[in-house]
């Protein structure tokens, strides 16, 4: 306790100031570091702020230092160019479309034609050996082994071999490395030597190509073949590789040539891009070189149990089939014998010709036009059309049903008339009810119809209907038998004539009517003629007429009759057929065909 008081009251006495002595000598020690960090505050101070374009003037400078520094600006900046290069892609994709456009279309298109060429040689290959021997060896050794039948064939029936493997320099077309397969090796001999020859000769013929046919700069020449010979180059930026096939090499050859183009490249980068002639240099690249040195020979066979299984199979099926097709054409040789005997009973119809050819029916036949349609006859004789050839050639059949079927054709007889035919006397009989014009031309007709010696008529008559003229001429009676009564002197009708009136007009307009529906121009003309008694002067009486023919006329138009079909008529004192107050009426009759002229 007597501490802790001790220390409390150490620590409220202030700290003693330092002497003149102390304050001179920290000025002697420290005056140099302040009066450097003075002037560095006064140049800080007086400084103008940083301008964007000095450090974008400086920027590159300080890239190509930090670069050369190591891989610590690359491992800095890598995750900064990611984001930047993803965040521009969302915002604008069509910018980097544009600038991978000239690689990524070639390379689809390069990879599109690589594809469907090993799809097309894989299908050739298929159908070559699907039904031999050994394709059928393959198919079993597909379903053990669960690969496709194609890869299986694929497998087996390819023979190739790379014999030269040529590594050019793209740009001075000079030979980096050549290598040799030894199985060739004595069977090329001097021609080996001239591999640098060889690799002018390609980088001429793709200047050639370029040259002549106007092809794009960057293009290349992807291979080429002589007979059983191919050259398939893989070009890579700074080296160029070219073997020599003999045969048909599968397209996965192509992966190898472009995997061996890529190690290239890859751990012989700086030799490439800074070749100075010694082929020393890329020794190292041979082991990869001779790894493309393929080759792949078809196998010799040995007939085995599943040879002759496989033999005794085909035997077996063709066997079958063979059976399969002698009872086909058994039972098509029956189908035929009964289809010609259901011919030979078929109306109208003779058969030439059949016969049987590959499962089709080939006949020539004769068909009367009234026989049935040749549909329905290769039917009835259970044959189909699709597989029958028929030749059909017209003739005309004597037999009953089709001549009484041709009579019926020909006479068109109306319901009411029967028609029968006797093969034995050829007599074609008809009974019933008809009209005078069908009567008359029926006899007419029977003597063009073939397979008709006499026609027999024993149909009556139905009585002749009266002629329009006869009709129109007791309708006219009718309204000629009409007639008006007058007051003394005046134009004013008698009462009570009203329904005569109304009766006039129904029998005028039922005529006119029935002469317009006529069409050989039957002509109307209804006069109404007026009449007076003695009493009053011949020149009053006259006027008198005239009035009452008009006031009539004028009565009938406005009740419906055709104005233009009737003509007032006054007759003179001495041509009066009657001595009356009344008004009658005379109809003309005019038939414009004939020329026949009638009047009541």
């Amino acid at each position: 306790m007597a501490a802790a008081d001790k220390d409390a009251a150490d620590s409220s006495v202030p700290s003693p100031t330092p002497s003149g002595d102390f304050q001179e000598l920290r000025a002697l020690l420290l005056k140099p570091e302040h009066a450097e960090l003075e002037s560095l505050k006064q140049m800080l101070a007086s400084r103008p702020p940083v301008e964007a374009r000095s450090i974008a003037a400086l920027l590159p400078d300080a890239v190509t230092i930090a670069e050369s520094a190591g891989p610590s600006f690359e491992q800095a900046m890598g995750k900064t160019v990611e984001q930047a290069l993803q965040t521009s892609v969302r915002r604008r994709p069509e910018v980097i479309t544009e600038a991978i456009f000239p690689i990524i279309g070639g390379a689809i298109t390069r990879a599109v034609r690589e594809s469907l060429v090993r799809l097309l040689q894989q299908t050739s290959y298929a159908l070559d050996h699907a039904f031999s021997l050994r394709g059928w060896k393959w198919r079993i050794e597909a379903l053990a082994t669960g690969k496709s039948f194609s890869e299986v064939v694929l497998l087996h029936s390819l023979i190739y071999r790379v014999e030269q493997v040529f590594l050019i320099h793209p740009e001075s077309g000079l030979l980096l490395q050549h290598i040799i397969a030894p199985s060739v090796a004595e069977s090329l001999g001097d021609s080996a030597e001239n591999a640098a020859m060889v690799t002018s000769m390609l980088t001429a013929i793709q200047d050639f190509v370029r040259d002549s046919f106007r092809v794009e700069s960057k293009a290349s020449l992807d291979s080429v073949e002589v007979g059983d010979l191919k050259v398939w180059l893989e070009r890579g930026p700074h080296a160029v590789l070219a073997c020599v096939i003999r045969g048909s090499a599968p397209m996965s050859l192509r992966d190898q040539l472009r995997d061996t183009v890529e190690i290239c490249h890859r751990n012989y980068l700086e030799v490439l891009t800074s070749y100075s002639g010694d082929t020393d240099d890329l020794k190292g690249v041979r082991p990869h070189l001779e790894a493309c040195l393929q080759e792949q020979l078809q196998p010799e066979e040995s007939r085995s149990w599943l040879t002759w299984l496989v033999l005794l199979s085909l035997l077996g099926t063709g066997g079958y089939f063979l059976r399969a097709k002698l009872v086909r054409e058994r039972l098509l040789a029956t189908r035929l014998s009964h289809a010609m005997e259901s011919l030979h009973h078929q109306p109208g119809v003779v058969l030439l010709d059949a016969a049987q050819h590959n499962g089709h029916f080939q006949l020539r036949l004769l068909r009367d036009p009234e026989a049935e349609s040749e549909a329905v006859i290769l039917h009835k004789a259970g044959l189909r059309t699709e597989e029958t050839a028929a030749e059909f050639a017209p003739y005309l059949s004597l037999e009953s049903e089709l001549v009484l079927r041709r009579a019926h054709h020909a006479l068109l007889p109306p319901d009411g008339v029967t028609l029968s035919y006797n093969i034995t006397d050829g007599v074609l009989s008809a009974q019933g009810i008809a009209s005078e014009e069908w009567i008359e031309q029926a006899k007419l007709l029977t003597r063009a119809i073939p397979g008709m010696r006499s026609f027999v008529c024993q149909v009556s008559a139905l009585p002749r209907p009266k002629s329009l003229y006869a009709v129109l001429y007791e309708r006219a009676r009718v309204i000629e038998s009409i007639e008006f009564r007058f007051r003394a002197g005046s134009i004013e009708l008698l009462p009570g004539q009203e329904s005569q009136l109304q009766r006039a007009v129904a029998e005028m307009k039922e005529l006119l009517r029935m002469a317009e529906d006529d069409k050989s121009g039957m002509n109307i003309t209804i006069e109404v003629h007026a009449h007076t008694d003695t009493i009053g002067s011949e020149l009053y009486n006259l006027k008198l007429r005239e009035n009452r023919a008009k006031v009539m006329s004028h009565w009938l138009a406005n009740s419906g009759v055709d104005m233009r079909r009737l003509r007032p008529v006054a007759p003179l004192q001495f041509e009066q057929e009657r001595i009356d107050r009344a008004a009658s009426f005379r109809v003309v009759i005019t038939a414009g065909l004939n020329g026949i002229q009638g009047s009541r």
